[in-house]
């Protein structure tokens, strides 16, 4: 799962201490989110699959060994997978062509190709048989030469793996962990049970949900575990992870040229998540002129917070058009009042006709306040904004009140998924999924 990349530059820019170089603490367990490691396959020569494992998971692995003693790798359990998250799956895999692989093939002897990767890993079957490969080499090539060590592959089920000398590795289920799904939500449990967890993701969304629970914990009267998130540095001026531009291809190099053209290794950065939700908390208390928040959404600041976030799209949820992470964030001192209206702590959601028509209609008259003289009422600022002298295609863009109701619904969904606790099936009405034809889509669409 993913989020808009420019909520995490406005976090960067309102708070860079929370983004270093360094990491803030010395984990007790290293989260390694294995889904993004098994989608990158050959990239040259034709590779063995023992070859693929030791690049993509042992070289990446050994290297948190080296900070704590305990490793979790994690893959996503796709008979637990939310029923929703295909339609972004399928949009992403239009450009893509269809291989077939069904439970009866076997895996290729050699890892196919750069050609066909792409569209092989895509399918589901072929990717559940490389995990099944994976998981049952990996624990010998990794911890041969790591006695002290614990591996726990999350899949299935969580299973713990040890090195007890020669050549044994005892095989551990932790049948007292929950099956979950989405590898994405699997982190939070470990942070409970061990205390100091670095998260090896760069999804955007391991950040709110890691502030997420943080915040859980204290509503609970827990001390919050301490968690740090290890990513592809933001690159401010973009929102976009800090890589080098490719090379001008139209200019010739001169034969004197000394300039390099191989583009830059990626750089990473880990975000301090205690740092980082006491600063938003106090970004928050700044919007509201330092008022006494109400006691009864005391705790639940930055899950409104996070609302916002899922309202300008998520894997679940379809962003509002016209309206980026940044500009909302910036909105935060027009906003915090008319969102506290519409949370309702009791049911931690948002009010669905209340927050279209007060939160989100606000928000799009913030945004053309130079086009719209109207300040409240959804219906009533989306037919000025159609009368206007915004561009065309700027009007075409604009959600209509359905679309709105629906995204509304989906966050409320996310808010309860993204707790990483037992959460409802998403295929409801009140959450604004619905199946046509047996396929899940968004009940406005």
């Amino acid at each position: 799962m993913t989020i808009d990349s420019t909520w995490l530059a406005a976090f960067k820019e309102d708070t860079p201490e929370a983004f270093t170089k360094h990491s803030p603490m010395r984990p007790d367990v290293v989260f390694v989110d294995g889904q993004i490691k098994l989608m990158q396959g050959s990239q040259g020569d034709p590779v063995t699959w023992d070859d693929y494992i030791y690049k993509q998971f042992v070289r990446h692995l050994k290297k948190f060994f080296e900070q704590a003693k305990t490793v979790v790798l994690a893959f996503d359990n796709y008979a637990e997978v939310p029923r929703a998250k295909c339609m972004t799956q399928i949009k992403r895999r239009k450009a893509i062509p269809v291989i077939p692989f069904t439970e009866h093939c076997d895996l290729p002897c050699m890892v196919p190709d750069r050609e066909h990767w792409s569209a092989l890993i895509s399918n589901r079957t072929f990717k559940a048989r490389v995990i099944d490969l994976v998981i049952l080499r990996l624990p010998g090539l990794l911890l041969m030469n790591h006695p002290d060590k614990v591996l726990i592959v999350d899949y299935i089920r969580p299973v713990k793996y040890q090195w007890v000398g020669d050549q044994v590795i005892t095989r551990e289920s932790l049948d007292h962990l929950a099956i979950m799904g989405e590898a994405d939500v699997k982190f939070t449990r470990y942070a409970d049970l061990y205390g100091k967890l670095l998260v090896d993701s760069i999804d955007g969304d391991s950040i709110p949900i890691a502030l997420m629970h943080h915040e859980m914990c204290l509503e609970r009267g827990v001390i919050p575990p301490v968690v740090s998130v290890y990513r592809m540095e933001l690159n401010l001026d973009k929102g976009k992870p800090a890589v080098a531009p490719a090379k001008d291809s139209k200019k010739r190099a001169k034969p004197d040229d000394t300039t390099s053209t191989t583009k830059k290794p990626r750089t990473y950065e880990y975000v301090n998540i205690p740092f980082l939700y006491r600063q938003l908390r106090d970004a928050v208390e700044q919007s509201t002129g330092r008022a006494k928040t109400t006691a009864a959404l005391e705790n639940y600041q930055i899950r409104m917070l996070i609302s916002l976030i899922a309202l300008t799209g998520t894997d679940f949820s379809r962003g509002l058009p016209q309206l980026s992470g940044k500009t909302v964030f910036g909105y935060l001192p027009d906003l915090w009042g008319l969102l506290s209206m519409v949370y309702d702590p009791a049911s931690k959601s948002l009010a669905t006709t209340e927050a279209a028509d007060r939160l989100v209609a606000y928000i799009y008259y913030l945004k053309y306040q130079k086009h719209c003289a109207t300040k409240q009422g959804l219906s009533k600022i989306l037919a000025e904004l159609q009368k206007s002298k915004l561009a065309d295609s700027t009007k075409l863009s604009l959600p209509s009140k359905e679309r709105i109701l629906c995204t509304i619904q989906n966050v409320n969904w996310i808010l309860a998924y993204w707790t990483c606790e037992a959460y409802p099936d998403p295929i409801q009405p009140q959450y604004g999924f619905r199946l046509e034809r047996g396929v899940p889509c968004y009940a406005e669409c």
